[in-house]
């Protein structure tokens, strides 16, 4: 994974260097292009945009990168003020945020945000979708409150411009549910995911690989509150959708599976729990690292499933490592490192390793209170 990211990184600093240095783009883009490049510029943008898509639901965030960052110096060529130079921003935003590289991620979204604003005004479909993008990031940094300002910003705007349901409008309600999933407000959760299920088992069908991600978020909710044979049945469902959708292997399998495992764990049903906890870690490590949050989480609940199995000295190389993760991707002081430190000092302690553990203790004293989250939803983000 390593070595790949070097290469990537490499390739995409050579073509860069080639590009910047062609006399065509220097200084102002759109003043030097005659019309035949001003064509193939626009040509090379739609083919880095369209690959970045397609790198991106595949889970290859290092491609998306790569693709995205050659699309939106394509789109500069034709103007810094052309809708393409948003677009571009925006996608490579959200490579970004998948890849928990929040501050890259915000300030990108931010200039997309702008961009369409200025050339679209405020009361456009794709204005809408970039403040829900914005406000998913916020929700991932635990800026609670900046989340929820944005969630039902983008949905006013979708709701006051649109003739009927849509699927902008559907991916806006299934967010805003999740924060209040999040935020325990599971009654406003519920109604909100269930018309957002209905919009897209309307508009694109039972079975189509968008709607999982609603289908999962009601199973999620659902394990909150205790109901866990709901649970069990929307996480299958979900899972069947995911793997008939987009094959065994790829990482929103990996997140289903973890779901299915957590539910399991929490009703101590050990023997079924391990083994799909085990193979959504492999499933993650082969496509995206283990240094990710995805992973982190998957880390999380097999370290909890050891431990509550009683065999510590297993859980004990899994917290540290979930840990390490989300330190370092997320910072120690945020609402899901918390978590995970809270759990690892126990274990810690279980263990007799009262030094280490007071260590953690005394860097958990030092946190602001900020109020902690529960286990993120599976979100469907709008690109």
């Amino acid at each position: 994974m390593i070595r790949r990211t070097i290469l990537l990184t490499t390739a995409l600093t050579s073509l860069l260097w080639i590009a910047f240095q062609s006399p065509s783009v220097a200084g102002p883009f759109a003043a030097k292009l005659t019309p035949t490049e001003q064509e193939a510029a626009q040509s090379l943008w739609e083919r880095y945009n369209t690959s970045g898509k397609r790198a991106l639901d595949k889970a290859d965030y290092d491609r998306a990168k790569l693709m995205f960052e050659l699309a939106l110096l394509e789109a500069k060529k034709l103007g810094e003020a052309d809708l393409k130079v948003a677009q571009a921003s925006n996608n490579l935003a959200e490579a970004h945020r998948l890849c928990g590289e929040y501050k890259e991620a915000e300030q990108l979204y931010k200039q997309a945000l702008a961009l369409k604003q200025k050339i679209l005004g405020e009361d456009d479909m794709s204005v809408a979708n970039t403040i829900n993008n914005l406000a998913v990031l916020y929700q991932s940094t635990a800026n609670y409150q900046e989340a929820e300002r944005l969630y039902n910003k983008a949905l006013a705007i979708q709701e006051k411009i649109s003739s009927g349901d849509n699927l902008s409008i559907a991916s806006s309600l299934n967010n805003l549910a999740a924060f209040y999933d999040q935020q325990g407000r599971y009654a406003e959760a519920e109604s909100l995911y269930k018309r957002a299920l209905s919009i897209k088992e309307k508009l694109q069908g039972p079975q189509h690989r968008d709607t999982a991600s609603c289908v999962s978020n009601l199973g999620l909710l659902y394990l909150h509150q205790g109901q866990f044979d709901k649970a069990e049945t929307y996480y299958r469902r979900a899972l069947a959708i995911r793997e008939n959708t987009q094959g065994r292997d790829h990482p929103l399998v990996a997140g289903e599976l973890a779901n299915l495992a957590e539910l399991y764990r929490k009703q101590k049903r050990f023997d079924k729990a391990e083994p799909l906890l085990k193979r959504a870690m492999l499933i993650y490590e082969q496509k995206l690292g283990i240094n990710n949050l995805e992973a982190a989480k998957c880390m999380l609940n097999l370290a909890c499933l050891y431990r509550d199995e009683g065999k510590l000295r297993n859980s004990d190389p899994m917290f540290r490592r979930a840990v390490g993760v989300r330190e370092r991707l997320l910072g120690f002081e945020h609402p899901d490192t918390i978590i995970a430190m809270k759990e690892y000092v126990s274990v810690l302690r279980h263990l007799n390793r009262d030094s280490e553990a007071k260590k953690l203790e005394d860097k958990l004293k030092s946190v602001r209170p900020n109020g902690e989250a529960k286990e993120k939803p599976n979100r469907g983000k709008k690109r």
